[in-house]
């Protein structure tokens, strides 16, 4: 019988660190800034900070103001930008913990200057080019002066595209807008790099992608730390993550047959079918219902079981009619490894990859590296 009680995930710290070094050499002339919102994709932000602190690593930026104070509390030394910015009723946060505000409007601005008396830190003005999210509009650049943000002591000027991780398809409409709206943003970008006359900080896949040549000083990168390769063929990145499920029970059924909710799935012939104690309540995507794969390994040897019938809350079955039983009974099946990573469940689930690693939940968490 399988030894696990539940799903056990293992990120592999020496695999993000890894990463982050092979970041820094792709851009050797930026700082690479970590992203860990979210508690770091899910992978949980206190302990990729502390190993990439090991890697001399110093600036960091979280969506919210909780998450920079639970990372204050434990590293009283690193900056910790807050990407939503100085909001109503946050001020005294900000000074209390000292975190360092990314300004997205002239509310936040006026906020922030208010504070500037009280307070050491930085800020990092965030201009909108064209993806009508956060960010200060280009009708009110005029009121932000050079000698203004000097006083408010900002420190970069970043931005974020909408489209630069986006891959070419056979819509030749919608490659047009992709190519459109890169085109657009990267100029009104320069615009802005050009008025302010400082420092300019843009994601991993803008700077991968940065054909216009705009000078960037500050690399913000999240998702290829954690080993999701957007760009495979220019930056080649670590794996880090390992999923495996236990085997609860296996079952031989008759040809004919049929397997789970809905009943989806029919035997074609007598199968021997495993049962898993996974699914989507710990962030499975339903949409790997007789389409997904998961591995059983033996030694040096793989074998593929697909999944068949739908993902329920906590199960998924899969067909290992063609596996051996001892093999089946080694304790686990594999989800996620070297070989099959984030980006190939992605794709077979037809989800985001960001958004499956975000999901992940009640299972058993293990750091190694």
């Amino acid at each position: 019988m399988g030894t696990l009680l539940r799903p056990q995930i293992t990120i592999h710290l020496d695999a993000v660190r890894e990463n982050y070094a092979r970041i820094r050499k792709y851009a050797p002339n930026a700082e690479i800034c970590p992203v860990v919102k979210s508690d770091a994709y899910g992978l949980g932000a206190v302990e990729i900070v502390r190993a990439l602190i090991a890697c001399g690593c110093r600036n960091f930026y979280v969506s919210t103001v909780p998450e920079g104070i639970e990372l204050r509390d434990k590293f009283p030394d690193i900056q910790i930008n807050v990407l939503n910015g100085l909001q109503n009723g946050s001020r005294e946060l900000f000074r209390n913990y000292q975190l360092t505000p990314v300004i997205n409007s002239l509310e936040q601005l006026k906020n922030w200057e208010n504070l500037l008396s009280e307070v050491e830190t930085s800020c990092i003005l965030n201009v909108e080019t064209g993806f009508n999210r956060l960010g200060l509009p280009e009708k009110d650049w005029a009121l932000c002066t050079s000698e203004r943000l000097k006083n408010a002591r900002v420190s970069v000027i970043m931005t974020h595209f909408s489209c630069v991780s986006e891959a070419p398809s056979d819509d030749v409409e919608r490659n047009r807008v992709i190519e459109e709206q890169n085109r657009r943003q990267c100029a009104a970008y320069d615009r802005a790099l050009q008025r302010f006359q400082l420092s300019g900080s843009v994601a991993l896949d803008a700077f991968v992608q940065n054909t216009e040549k705009l000078p960037i000083a500050q690399v913000r990168t999240g998702a290829a730390l954690y080993g999701i390769n957007v760009f495979p063929e220019k930056l080649s990145l670590q794996p880090v993550i390992t999923l495996e499920a236990p085997v609860l029970q296996t079952e031989t059924i008759r040809k004919g047959e049929r397997v789970g909710y809905g009943a989806t799935w029919e035997a074609k012939r007598d199968t021997v079918v495993a049962v898993l104690g996974i699914g989507y309540s710990h962030g499975l995507p339903r949409s790997l219902s007789n389409c997904g794969t998961v591995w059983f390994q033996k030694g040096t040897r793989r074998y593929p079981a697909p999944i068949v019938g739908r993902l329920s809350m906590g199960l998924a079955t899969c067909d290992v009619t063609d596996i051996l039983s001892e093999v089946v009974w080694t304790g686990s099946a594999m989800i996620l490894d070297e070989h099959y990573t984030i980006n190939e469940l992605c794709m077979d689930a037809d989800r985001l990859d960001s958004e499956i690693l975000c999901n992940f939940k009640q299972m058993d968490w293990r750091y190694v590296g």
